[in-house]
């Protein structure tokens, strides 16, 4: 299609609406909406003939006055960052793929009800992420910097992160070092050159907790003896004990900002090499947080400096301290109590919402209706799964995670699961076998007993299933179930799938938290199953697959089988 057909496309669909229009388009699109006279009053008669309008564009700086004509002939306007689709669309047509170029203007379009219900949903997914114009346009105007908590893998991204903070600093950058490695590696990358120009330069008052070596006393000595000489501001260094079992770096700056950057390997020479994951944020509550330890491990420091100086005020000085720690202990008592209240709390209003649902979608025998309530269901099931998740790790990181044992059959479990997702509607029963879409589930029930905690092994098998059929297109999955003599004779579980597979750079950290590189999940399952299988001395591992077309992968776990297996009754 092009210039002309797109206009009268627009226009058609724009005049054939029967409820609404939905529109998602760049930063461009206001300023291209403004220009076509003819497409702003097609706009303006749908909102005339009550046609309920909702846009999502990207707001900036140089479109914020059309976006705020926009919001003049809309219904509502929401805000998402970086968006780059153009499409918009009706309950019967799609128009999308349009490129909003003067000279070549073009489009795809598709009344093929299948195509407009996948672009609708999409739209959907879109508009619960998106924020409302309003608020997006007072943080322009007031220059106000959205808040962010976000996760960074790249460590050069991180280091770099780390030097602008530094240098960005206007009042004050508050640092603490795990280790004394951790110490030396940042040295060596000009870590401490750039705080000893913001303190001379900028007058930034700077403060830092490291564990001590020789190495970094005649550091701090030199220093001391260089800002005396020079009559510099003074870089204020206090030594600590290695902190904490997390090994993680803290930088705070003008308590607006900070980065915790995890320590995975402490025996490396490079920044790049040692580092893990890190952490920016500038939520206010975030960093305040982190402020708060800080100042708690400052104050253990000076308690430490007055004790050592003074013998008499020894004993109120161990009181101060343990004062402290057990404050310390609090604040993570605290915050585990607050993360298992909160799921708490999201579970109790799920399950009306999922019971109700269910409730509706039995009486009701409208096709979008059903639809909706299908979109409620999955999406109330997936706050549900991240909330159970969320309990999981709690209770996995306590060791407070029980195993309810019994004797069982392992061919149930994994029928059970598999029948679940033809009631949840995620496959249709074809036969022996189970197909969604381009996607097709095959299982062979095999009998092996094993002594387990039912419900956590259903729970193992449905996240390694669902994780299979995210990253699965087309193709098939496979379940397999076998005996073998490992140690022992124990169940090989294994799940095989036709998907996309596993990055490289995921196996090493493959089964540890929020390892994710999916625009969807967060990191958590997998984490969670091999935590489950282990606590049933069993193992868990994965692998690609190797075949010719190098297609998926497949997992596998272990789980010790009962040695006499006449002592089991199986009941038909």
């Amino acid at each position: 299609m092009h210039r002309t057909e797109v206009i009268n496309a627009i226009s058609d669909i724009f005049s054939n609406a029967n409820h609404r229009i939905d529109v998602c388009g760049n930063s461009n699109f206001p300023l291209k909406i403004s220009s076509f006279e003819s497409v702003r009053k097609v706009v303006i008669a749908a909102k005339n003939r009550g046609i309920s309008l909702r846009f999502i564009i990207e707001i900036t700086k140089e479109n914020l006055q059309y976006c705020k004509d926009l919001m003049k002939i809309t219904d509502e306007l929401r805000h998402m960052d970086e968006i780059e689709a153009n499409f918009g669309l009706s309950e019967t047509e799609y128009l999308g793929s349009i490129t909003l170029q003067e000279e070549a203007l073009q489009a795809t379009y598709s009344n093929v009800k299948e195509v407009v219900e996948q672009q609708q949903f999409i739209f959907d997914t879109l508009w619960s992420k998106a924020t409302p114009a309003e608020q997006k346009i007072r943080e322009i105007e007031e220059g106000i910097e959205p808040e962010v908590i976000e996760t960074i893998r790249n460590p050069f991204e991180i280091q770099k992160i780390a030097f602008e903070l530094v240098k960005s600093a206007r009042d004050e950058i508050l640092l603490v070092f795990s280790t004394a490695n951790a110490f030396h590696r940042q040295e060596r990358t000009g870590m401490i050159k750039l705080l000893k120009e913001a303190a001379a330069g900028r007058r930034v008052h700077i403060r830092i907790l490291t564990p001590i070596d020789d190495l970094i006393k005649g550091t701090v000595q030199k220093l001391i003896r260089e800002q005396q000489q020079q009559n510099q501001p003074r870089i204020d260094i206090r030594f600590i004990g290695r902190f904490s079992q997390t090994k993680i770096r803290i930088l705070v700056v003008d308590k607006a900002s900070s980065l915790v950057v995890e320590l995975k390997d402490d025996t490396k020479e490079s920044s790049f090499e040692a580092m893990g994951l890190a952490t920016y944020s500038n939520s206010k509550s975030t960093v305040l947080s982190y402020v708060s330890i800080f100042e708690t491990l400052w104050m253990q420091t000076e308690l430490y400096e007055q004790l050592v100086e003074s013998n008499n005020g020894l004993a109120k000085a161990y009181e101060q301290l343990e004062a402290a720690n057990e404050q310390l202990k609090v604040h993570e008592k605290m915050q585990k109590e607050f993360i298992n209240v909160a799921s708490h709390e999201l579970r109790t209003p799920i399950q009306p919402i999922l019971g109700l649902s269910e409730v509706l979608y039995a009486k009701i025998k409208d096709t979008e209706q059903r639809q909706l309530l299908d979109t409620i269901t999955r999406n109330a099931k997936r706050l549900q799964r991240l909330t159970d998740d969320i309990l999981d790790v709690t209770k996995i990181e306590s060791q407070s995670l029980k195993l309810n044992k019994e004797r069982f059959n392992l061919n149930d479990v994994i029928t059970n699961v598999i029948d679940e997702m033809i009631v949840n509607r995620e496959f249709k029963n074809e036969k022996s076998d189970y197909d969604n879409n381009n996607i097709k589930l095959e299982y062979r029930p095999k009998d092996i007993f094993v002594e387990a905690d039912r419900i956590r092994v259903t729970q193992v098998i449905s996240n390694l299933l669902n994780n299979s059929i995210k990253f699965t297109k087309e193709g098939k999955i496979t379940i397999t179930i076998e005996k073998k003599d490992d140690d022992g004779e124990v169940a090989v579980i294994s799940i095989k799938d036709t998907g996309i597979g596993i990055d490289s750079e995921m196996f090493p950290k493959l089964f540890s938290k929020f390892a994710s590189k999916s625009y969807q999940g967060t990191g958590l399952g997998l984490f969670i199953c091999k935590s489950i299988v282990e606590a049933h001395d069993g193992k868990i591992w994965a692998e690609n697959n190797n075949n010719q077309e190098k297609k998926g992968a497949t997992f596998y776990f272990t789980l010790p089988t009962i040695n006499r297996q006449q002592d089991v009754k199986v009941v038909d």
